[in-house]
């Protein structure tokens, strides 16, 4: 599927922008350490110490030496892959993925694995709305996932946007040559994402909806 030329290509993470993930990922990240001895303090403000916003960079901010952070990655992996039904989508995102993949072109741009997001999507009947997973089963960055996007969909930069929750997505998006949207009700502060300069910023799923609609 490619964009018509009134569509855009709309480029989504996942954790944080499709899925309130941050609190089950801290609180598995606490069960690790506890069962490998490691002392854990963390809360969610500590988010904003991330980037880029990965499990890796998680891993070294609570402390995980890096000898366990494959150990660790593959964890967090098999407890999401296992528990996806109970990582609650954000209120309103469910109808903004359905209404908004019938006049744009939607793709995941994720540090996570395919397979998770791909069996979180598929349990709410969503998988059909998503042109294009790139995760980190795909060698790059994700501004090399970018740059690869607008080549798949021969998309102008202009007219795709990344959508993040995070400054490493404005910072992907900018590399990416893209115009970046930030969305301050996933991992990262309001005024982190704000010091960072996106092109948009968005507090509700309802605003940034309104907008891609006011696109087609």
């Amino acid at each position: 599927m490619k964009p018509d030329d009134s569509g855009m290509l709309i480029l989504l993470d996942y954790d944080g922008v499709i899925v309130d993930s941050a609190q089950p990922v801290l609180n598995e990240t606490a069960v690790f350490c506890d069962t490998h001895g490691i002392p854990f303090d963390l809360d969610l403000s500590d988010f904003d110490r991330l980037n880029p916003a990965t499990f890796t960079m998680l891993a070294k901010v609570c402390g995980i030496p890096e000898s366990r952070h494959r150990e660790y990655g593959r964890f967090l992996f098999d407890t999401l892959q296992n528990e996806t039904s109970h990582i609650p989508l954000f209120s309103g995102v469910k109808d903004m993925l359905q209404d908004l993949c019938v006049r744009h072109t939607l793709c995941v741009v994720t540090a996570n694995h395919v397979d998770v997001v791909r069996t979180r999507l598929a349990h709410e009947g969503l998988q059909d709305c998503i042109d294009t997973y790139f995760g980190s089963n795909r060698p790059g960055t994700k501004a090399d996932h970018i740059r690869e996007a607008l080549i798949q969909y021969s998309v102008r930069p202009e007219c795709a946007w990344m959508v993040g929750d995070s400054i490493s997505d404005i910072e992907a998006a900018r590399a990416g040559g893209v115009n970046s949207i930030a969305v301050s009700w996933g991992w990262q502060s309001d005024g982190l994402l704000q010091k960072h300069d996106p092109d948009k910023l968005f507090d509700a799923p309802a605003d940034m909806h309104d907008f891609f609609k006011t696109l087609g």
